[in-house]
């Protein structure tokens, strides 16, 4: 690791989008310590907040993150599950600095890491490097970045935030918008090919319980 780890900066003013479930509406922004997601902290120390650049982005990697597509070529969603589901718009306040984990050679070159450790469902070498990223400091001894940028295993080559909890300061809620209101929900049910089949239809295999406090479903 002689090398700097490169960095990717998001500057005042930018929209990211957070799924969560309309029961929260209005509560604080969530930075889980469960451990259970892609780039926790591994010893629960501090929050992250799983971010998407766009809707598509933060519904694959949150309510669709379980969804068998190979198998099931219906891709349907509950409409009870499509009502409980609401967007937060999440405005930056202040800029923000993330370590790019999608430049070329970072995961192999930086932190040896292969594809299937960075991708698979063992989330051990990914809080891993969350840890280690969280760690770094500048040359002040501030800290040098405020999440990870890492590449969207379920809606790849598109790109995931996770943000940690120190910089929650510099992220705000702009809006609690209805999943079925967001401008971008029929245009995502259209690409995606996504069935809404009425509220007796069968279970959907992406459907996940929330801790106590505010939370997406996992992210992987």
């Amino acid at each position: 690791m002689g090398h700097a780890l490169p960095s990717f900066p998001i500057g005042v003013g930018e929209l990211l989008q957070h799924v969560s479930r309309a029961a929260y509406r209005g509560s604080p922004l969530h930075y889980g310590r469960s451990c259970t997601n892609r780039y926790d902290d591994p010893a629960q120390t501090y929050g992250v907040l799983y971010l998407g650049c766009d809707l598509p982005t933060a519904l694959m990697e949150s309510v669709f993150h379980k969804h068998q597509w190979l198998s099931d070529v219906q891709r349907s969603i509950a409409l009870k599950e499509v009502q409980g589901r609401m967007v937060r718009a999440v405005g930056v306040m202040a800029d923000m600095l993330l370590a790019d984990l999608t430049a070329p050679g970072v995961m192999a070159g930086y932190f040896g890491l292969n594809l299937e450790q960075l991708a698979g469902r063992d989330y051990t070498h990914t809080q891993q490097v969350s840890a280690q990223v969280h760690a770094m400091r500048a040359e002040d001894g501030q800290p040098l970045f405020d999440g990870v940028l890492y590449p969207s295993r379920n809606n790849y080559p598109c790109k995931s935030i996770a943000l940690f909890e120190r910089a929650g300061a510099k992220v705000g809620i702009i809006d609690d918008i209805d999943l079925v209101d967001h401008v971008d929900w029929p245009r995502f049910v259209a690409a995606y090919r996504i069935g809404v089949v009425p509220d007796s239809g069968p279970a959907q295999p992406d459907e996940a319980a929330d801790a106590p406090s505010e939370k997406p479903d996992d992210h992987g």
